[in-house]
Order: structure tokens, then sequence, then C-alpha cells
């Protein structure tokens, strides 16, 4: 059916679309070479040949906040209202205040008036102990939302599990470990790019031999969409980042189908439904591709792209936020659709602050009204076959490898974003969008349209006040009562690998770990020989 100008609309992405579909939209798609049945090369169609009919996803909630302890009653209070991991394993997704994100202790003057808040406060083994306590960590996957700290976290996170006489070997979840994609999204940095990367290469290095059932980098778009990129541009550059890590770490003497099958992504799930659908069957298949063809990968395993998704915070509306609920569950069920295997769904009151008990319930059900009461998990893949769905499919893999193809062309990821590329273009799509929603162009419920003068009461998170007092009298008391000296020579032992190029830097690390050294000394060590990043704002481009 022919359509004239007047008839297109546009994905948020940009891509020109139609009023209807046909055969003729996806006749050059090939069902084995291009899609394939679910489990099969290119795994467009999902990576299971069951779906979720014997397990449904992980469902697991980002939370952290206050002291560990706090954070730990919360996360029990989750399990108890449905979060859950495959087979109903426990599962638990922490986020960290903003100065242990950057290395700092609570007594840093940088911690000020930020301890504990926007996530939990964690700067020793004994919080991790603390964190996890009466948690099984021989039979849980956790997930640390950290960039540059990843490997003092895991760190911490092993010494806490040898004093349960729990090895490495055993533990299940992943890292962050993506500080290098941290210059672009979530600007939680601590050093320059390269030594960011070679952070990740050490840490991917060490849990490929250590630790086989941890995930060693979790590839995150995320955070890279909240600051107001497409979804198109969510996967080229996430697939730039995942490019850059993995031609480094094979660079480094790895074995790609050694180490890339403990890769995993982290996605938004945003507002236009068919787009975010069409976003993860292309990164499956993209994923696919690259590894067999760019990176020459063999086994099956190492062409899989499992991800876990979480609904977009940057859709949150202040304004009648119990339209929230309705974004977040449309949202997930996108997700649901592309078929994750992980997913958080925000609560609705996150605009205003850490999200009650109640909203985090009201998250989780969510998830649970979408597993048991639509049918969706009944059938894998519902949507493969749509002319619709096959089409954009088609159409965000291709603008997906026009942007890969120029980062190529800038000499790969980290040269890309020291040239200031990838900021501008994010910067760019994000001037775009909120011209877009100021001139009511782009519609927003509530916000700039259908506004409401009806109130909803939004009974606000109370932060407990003696958060940092507490976390400072730990901090002083367990550096009063430790081996000191043990840990000057774990400290300087940290530089000193830090220093030499190729030196694995995680072993020491550990040991540092173990002898009490806290999160902000440790940083504090690689700090003096990496330097810290300087980050220069990069401003959309005129005309935009």
């Amino acid at each position: 059916m022919p359509s004239s100008d007047e008839d297109l609309r546009y994905t948020p992405s940009g891509i020109a679309l139609k009023p209807v579909y046909s055969p003729d939209d996806i006749r050059g798609v090939d069902y084995s070479r291009d899609l394939g049945d679910p489990a099969e090369y290119p795994f467009t169609r999902g990576l299971y040949a069951t779906g979720y009919r014997k397990f449904s996803w992980i469902k697991r909630e980002v939370s952290g906040f206050g002291l560990p302890e706090e954070t730990n009653q919360r996360q029990k209070y989750l399990m108890q209202h449905g979060q859950e991991a495959y087979g109903g394993q426990p599962t638990v997704n922490l986020v960290f205040d903003l100065p242990t994100q950057q290395g700092y202790d609570p007594d840093h003057p940088m911690a000020e008036g930020e301890t504990g808040k926007c996530g939990v406060v964690c700067s020793s083994v004994e919080d991790m102990e603390r964190l996890f306590e009466g948690l099984p960590l021989n039979n849980i996957n956790t997930s640390f939302i950290t960039y540059a700290p990843a490997p003092v976290m895991l760190a911490m996170y092993i010494v806490a599990a040898e004093r349960q006489g729990i090895p490495r070997s055993k533990l299940t979840g992943v890292a962050t470990n993506n500080s290098v994609a941290g210059h672009m999204g979530s600007n939680m940095l601590a050093f320059p790019p390269r030594p960011s990367l070679r952070l990740t290469v050490d840490l991917v290095r060490f849990c490929t031999r250590e630790m086989p059932l941890w995930n060693t980098v979790n590839l995150d778009g995320y955070n890279i969409r909240e600051t107001g990129c497409t979804a198109v541009q969510e996967l080229a550059f996430v697939m730039c980042v995942a490019i850059q890590i993995v031609q480094s770490c094979v660079e480094a003497g790895l074995n790609v189908d050694e180490f890339a099958p403990r890769l995993s992504f982290f996605w938004s799930a945003h507002n236009h439904f068919f787009e975010e659908i069409a976003k993860i069957r292309a990164a499956r298949r993209l994923w696919a591709r690259i590894m067999r063809e760019r990176f020459g990968a063999s086994s099956p395993r190492s062409w899989y792209m499992r991800c876990h998704m979480q609904t977009a915070g940057y859709t949150l509306a202040a304004q009648e936020p119990l339209n929230n609920i309705a974004r977040v569950a449309i949202q997930a069920l996108a997700a649901i659709l592309g078929q994750t295997q992980g997913l958080h769904t925000n609560s609705y009151d996150e605009v205003y602050c850490i999200p009650t008990d109640e909203a985090v319930r009201v998250a989780v059900k969510t998830q649970k009204i979408i597993e048991h009461e639509t049918g969706v998990c009944d059938v894998v893949d519902p949507l493969g076959g749509s002319y619709y769905v096959e089409w954009l499919t088609n159409q965000v893999e291709q603008e997906a490898l026009k942007y890969i193809q120029r980062v190529d062309d800038l000499g790969g990821y980290v040269s890309a974003l020291e040239k200031g590329y990838i900021q501008g273009e994010v910067a760019a799509a994000a001037l775009r969008y909120q011209k877009e929603v100021d001139s009511g162009e782009r519609v927003v419920v509530g916000v700039n349209k259908y506004v409401s003068d009806a109130t909803a009461e939004v009974c606000a998170f109370e932060y407990n006040p003696r958060v940092r007092e507490v976390a400072l009298e730990r901090l002083k008391a367990l550096c009063e009562r430790r081996d000191n000296a043990r840990v000057r020579r774990c400290l300087d032992a940290v530089k000193a690998s830090a220093a030499k190029e190729g030196e694995p830097v995680m072993p020491h690390i550990i040991e540092a770990a173990r002898a009490d050294a806290t999160l902000g000394e440790m940083m504090g060590a690689l700090r003096e020989v990496f330097g810290v990043f300087d980050s220069k704002p990069v401003l959309a481009r005129s005309g935009c």
C-alpha cells in the first residue's frame, strides 16, 4: 500500500512508519538466515526453545539505600513478594550510593550529604557481610550495579564468602564491570577510559579462570538511554563498547570462547512498545553475527546475547505519578515479549525518592501479573512473523550498523569517546526529544496534554538520619582494630601491579580486602597510578 508523506509517523529513533505492513515489506527476509526457530542461530526469535514455559525471567528489583542492614531488609521484603531468580532461587540487585560508586569512603569530603542516599553505603568487607546477613551466598544470584569500583566490590564479596567457607567458584551473579561505558552514560567516573578498559579486561581474565558461574561484564545500555539517547543509539553504542572489550580481551591473550559465554547485557525498556521489542530481537541477531563472523567464536554460547532489562526511569513523570504504574507495565510487557532473561520494574514514586515498601510491592507484582494472568509465557516469540515487527527489527539493526561503522572508522569505541563523537550524538538526541515534549509534538500524558488538577498523595521515603554517623563510627572502629601495617603492604602491592602494564591487579585487590582495606583506600591506590578522569561536557550540535 503506497503511503503519502502525511501518512508517515516516526519512532523515537526517527524510523519512518507506514500505516500498514505486508509481505512485500519483508520480501528479503530469509527465515533460516535472518530468523531461525527459537534457540537457533541467529537467535532473533529467542535463545531458548521453550522460552518462558520452563522458567520465566529473573525478577530482580534494583534496591539500595542507607546502611547495609536496611538494604538487607528491603531485599528480603522483595523476596517475600515475588523477587526471584530461576526456579525460585534468591536474587538481589544492589545499587550503591554515589560516594561508593565513585570509590570514596564515608569520611571523604565528597561523601558529605550523600552517604546512603540513592544507594547503600558499602566501604568494607564487614559492610558486605552486613549486606548479606541471612542470605545464602552459595545459592543466591547477586547483581552489583557498580562501575569503576567493580573489582573492589567483587573482591569484598569474595572475601565475605570465604569467611562463610564458600569458595569463589560457587558464586553466581554479575558486577557491571563496565566503567568505560560510564564515560557516556551513568557519569560514574573514576579513571580515564584506557585504564578503565584495562581493569575491565583484568576482571574478565580473573573471573574466567576463577569464577566460572560469574558473569564477567554487564554491558550497560540502560544508563546510556537514561541520558536521552534513542533505542537505535542504545543498541549501537553498547555493541561498540562490547566490540572494544572483546577485542581488548582477545589482544590480551584470552580465548574468545572461554570468556564470551559469561558476557551479559543490560537494556532499557522504553515507551515505544514495538521499537523496544524490535531492539532486543535485533540485538540478539546482531550480537550472534558479530561474535561468529567478526571474532570467529565457535561455541554457540558465545553467540548468546543474554540480557537483563529495566523499565525507563527517564519516562517517569512527577505529575500524576500513579500514571507511572501503567507506563511501567507496558514497558515491562515489551521487555518480556522481547524475551529478556531478567527484569526490573520501576516503582511509580521513584521520581520523588527511594521507593516505599508499597511502591516496590506494586512494581514486583506487576511482573507477576504479566507472568500469570496474560498468557504471554505460553508461546515463544508470539510476535514472530508479524510483517511490522520483522520489518522494524531489520530497520533497527540496519540503523545500528551505520553507527557501528562510524565508530569503527573513528578507531573504535574508546577513540570515538575521546573525540566526543558518542557524547555529541547522545546529547543531540536528548535535545531533540526535549524539544518535541516542550512543543507538544510528543505527547506525555498528564505532563503536556490531558493535564489534570488532581493530585496524588505520595508517601515520601524517610531516610535514616544517622546513616553517615553510623558509617563513620564503623569505619573508625575497623581502622583501629585491623593490622594497618599489613594494609599498607597490600595497598603498595595494588599500586605496583597497576603500574606494570599487563600485570594482574585483581589478586592484589583481593588480598587487600582480606586485610580489611577499605573501598576508598583500594580505589585511592588505583587513582595514584591511573589518575582521575577530567570529564568535559559535550554539547549538542546546533540545529538539532
